[in-house]
């Protein structure tokens, strides 16, 4: 199987993608590249088996039926959070600890923009998992026993964290081949982490939405986090 792992952000010179050759007894890093514009990625994705991407599938229910009428009269916390985040980001807020980026009230609104133009090109109409499955890097590394902080940026300090992580996910997947590269740039890093992430959800190793959460996530999107380490080769 090909897994293609893409970092999406708004424009192509920070976009990266990561592709994955698995055979029964080794996942070899096929390709890694920054600058990817959206003709490099749609002819990434035709060869792929599975595809992950690193940039939110929807948005929050309640906030979309917000932006089409809005009707509460009070401003609260829990209205906050729920205009604020998706089904799936309480439920990665529960299992790692950390808030994923709110798609309605961050920067991350652009590349989900982005990423709804690549879901339609595709004509991917169930946003919780199939071919195409959101994932989100930093919190796979968490649930692999990876402590993630410090890496992004253009920093030497930066670039030295980049460097401890591809040691330390080394050390967790032996069998993994040619990640060395990554640590060059933090939007590699989280392609490759993705590209891992997309094995496992295709593998039926990550963690579902609950059932009845399911219609929501199809129209929401869910965050395909690990249920562990890999385990690869498959016994």
């Amino acid at each position: 199987m090909l897994t293609l792992g893409i970092d999406l952000a708004s424009q192509p010179a920070f976009t990266a993608m990561c592709e994955i050759e698995w055979t029964s007894c080794s996942a070899h890093v096929r390709r890694l590249k920054m600058n990817c514009d959206d003709d490099e990625l749609d002819q990434a994705i035709q060869r792929a088996g599975a595809v992950g991407i690193d940039a939110p599938f929807g948005w929050p229910t309640a906030f979309v039926d917000a932006v089409a009428k809005w009707t509460s009269r009070t401003w609260n916390k829990p209205l906050r959070d729920r205009l604020r985040f998706r089904a799936t980001d309480f439920a990665t807020r529960k299992i790692t600890g950390r808030w994923p980026l709110s798609v309605s009230s961050d920067l991350i609104a652009l590349p989900a923009m982005r990423a709804m133009a690549l879901l339609e090109r595709h004509d991917i109409a169930d946003r919780s998992g199939g071919r195409f499955f959101e994932v989100y890097p930093a919190g796979s590394m968490n649930i692999w026993g990876i402590t993630v902080s410090g890496y992004k940026g253009k920093s030497r300090e930066a670039r030295d964290r980049r460097t401890t992580l591809v040691k330390a996910l080394k050390t967790r997947m032996p069998w993994l081949d040619g990640a060395e590269g990554c640590h060059e740039d933090d939007n590699m890093l989280d392609a490759l982490v993705a590209s891992i992430t997309t094995w496992q959800a295709a593998e039926g190793a990550t963690i579902p939405p609950d059932p009845e959460k399911k219609e929501q996530a199809t129209r929401e999107g869910w965050i395909h986090l690990p249920c562990g380490i890999p385990r690869f080769p498959v016994p």
